[in-house]
């Protein structure tokens, strides 16, 4: 039985290097920062860091493990994201935003579609 496929549509380059750079961070940190609680999400952490699965360009083809993957490490990162972040630019800030909150909300529809409490 395959998984269910859910698809995201990024809107500007800057996204996926944005996800795949968290997904990197969390994956360094996970010994000291316990970011994952499951080795399956480490592993969609992986193969979605270092594979193809986050393309700069085109869809993104995810199963709802991948989404929750992603989710937490969004949520993460957003916790140990300096509030003060002043090197960054306000306009890519904003599309980093707007991935991270698209990809929550697939997470959110997903679980709830499935009858699922999302934490």
């Amino acid at each position: 039985m395959s998984a269910e496929i859910f698809v995201i549509e990024p809107q500007w380059i800057v996204q996926a290097p944005h996800l795949r750079c968290t997904l990197k961070r969390a994956l360094a940190l996970q010994t000291t920062q316990n970011v994952w609680s499951s080795t399956e999400h480490i592993n969609n952490a992986v193969a979605m860091a270092y594979g193809n699965q986050l393309p700069d360009s085109g869809r993104w083809e995810l199963t709802r493990s991948q989404l929750r993957t992603l989710k937490i490490a969004i949520v993460w990162r957003r916790a140990t994201r300096a509030a003060g972040d002043n090197k960054t630019a306000p306009d890519i800030l904003e599309r980093w935003t707007r991935i991270e909150d698209e990809v929550i909300a697939a997470y959110r529809a997903v679980s709830n579609e499935a009858g699922l409490y999302w934490i």
